[in-house]
């Protein structure tokens, strides 16, 4: 498949773990506090443990392929490659369907937030303004977004420490008991909503062909990333939940972990909470438009989807194409504001995509055994089995979570996906472009 132009390099390794580590956080970690403690109780504090270790395993299983075959594209590409073309296109398909509805749901909440601290600015005007301007950084440049991701990231974990450090000291044994209040299936039923909150290692794959640092580093940043982000997640349902949660689940704020930082901090304490969740929204719109544009980027590169968004910008480097679509994602977004609904959607595509690339280590082993691999699952083959249950559980939930609006969307998706590969995509000859690749 030939382009004429090809991604910069533009990518280092502090930067890139600053982008997978901000991508997983969000404002959920804030937002939802009361919500998973009042389902798990004290033992979320395991469900957390439990989902960190199953997304390092689907992550290790990133690692390997990605060490392998490192190209834009990711997961597309592997699939591709070891599974076939039907199901290459099928996990590009969900994996669009995850990060194009990740990108809307973003803007809708950072929308709000713009509204609410100028009131005169209506909610469809911020949204509109915020995916324009996240659309002009990523396409003048990947190392531009990558810097401007570093700096947020490096705050968005500072405002997560203060609170951490600040309430840790307050921390009462007595609150965790006992341990199981909720029960054992209280704890189970958050394992896959917490495996969820990590969603955002999977962009390596999509920006390693713009990674200047060597293949090895940049595998181990993807597991090395799930145990940072962990620790945060861990720190805060740790204050949270054993230094006041009595406040905690009083707490009548859209955001209450606001009235537990108050304790701690003050009248600053709403100001640190509101900073950092902000940010961490800001950071994850700007991870998930590298991702998103890359994977977009490899897909028409290998056929899958039309060749204009495989043109890359003559100046910055970029796919600027594909930047222009997402930021239309994120227009409409602003104009939708239905937010359960599309990070629902996100939700089910996603674990589908861990499915398929647990599978796809396996079976690319069998189909390419001399295939260079600076990295190796360890524990092979138990490793990809236990994250590919895992990822089916949390499948199973999404889907029968998910309300009547999202389910029909979802299966539109499906429907319309099956439709393209069936009148586009099967007859065509992609064996070239996996060879390459």
């Amino acid at each position: 498949m030939e382009n004429q132009l090809s991604l910069k390099k533009g990518i280092t390794l502090l930067p890139l773990f600053a982008i997978l580590t901000s991508s997983m956080i969000g404002m959920a970690w804030a937002t939802l506090t009361s919500i998973l403690l009042g389902i798990a109780g004290p033992a979320i504090i395991l469900s957390i443990c439990l989902a960190a270790v199953f997304c390092i395993f689907i992550g290790l299983c990133y690692a390997e392929l990605c060490g392998a075959l490192p190209f834009a594209g990711g997961e597309y590409v592997y699939t591709s490659r070891s599974i076939g073309k039907f199901w290459g296109f099928a996990t590009g398909w969900f994996l669009l369907l995850a990060y194009g509805t990740m990108m809307p749901g973003e803007v809708i909440i950072l929308s709000r937030i713009v509204s609410t601290l100028a009131p005169g600015m209506p909610i469809i005007v911020a949204g509109i303004a915020i995916a324009v301007i996240f659309g002009l950084i990523n396409i003048l440049g990947v190392k531009f977004s990558a810097i401007v991701q570093l700096i947020l990231a490096a705050l968005l974990f500072i405002g997560m420490g203060t609170f951490i450090i600040s309430g840790i000291g307050s921390v009462n044994p007595i609150n965790f008991t006992p341990f199981f209040s909720q029960g054992v299936v209280g704890m189970i039923t958050v394992i896959p909503l917490m495996m969820l909150a990590f969603m955002g290692f999977d962009i390596a794959p999509q920006a390693v062909e713009e990674v200047n640092a060597p293949l090895r580093k940049v595998v181990f940043l993807i597991p090395l990333s799930i145990v940072f982000v962990a620790v945060f997640y861990l720190g805060v349902f740790l204050v949270a939940g054993g230094a006041a949660p009595d406040v905690l689940m009083r707490s009548t704020s859209d955001v209450p972990l606001i009235d537990v930082a108050s304790l701690f901090l003050g009248d600053s304490g709403a100001a640190v909470i509101m900073i950092a969740g902000a940010l961490g929204l800001v950071t994850t719109l700007n991870a998930f438009m590298i991702g998103a544009s890359r994977l977009i980027y490899g897909m028409a590169v290998g056929g899958a989807l039309p060749k204009v968004f495989s043109k890359i910008h003559p100046k910055y480097g970029t796919p600027y194409i594909a930047l222009i679509a997402l930021t239309i994602f994120g227009i409409a977004g602003a104009l939708y504001q239905e937010i359960l609904v599309v990070f629902q959607l996100s939700s089910a595509a996603i674990v589908i995509v861990y499915i398929l690339i647990c599978l796809s280590v396996m079976m690319l082993r069998k189909s390419e055994p001399d295939l260079e691999r600076p990295y190796l699952v360890p524990g092979y083959p138990v490793l990809p089995i236990i994250g590919m249950i895992a990822s089916l559980a949390a499948l199973l939930i999404a889907l029968t979570t998910i309300d009547g609006v999202g389910f029909i969307l979802f299966l539109i998706w499906l429907v319309v996906g099956l439709v393209y590969y069936l009148t586009t995509i099967r007859k065509k000859d992609l064996s070239t472009f996996l060879k390459h690749k």
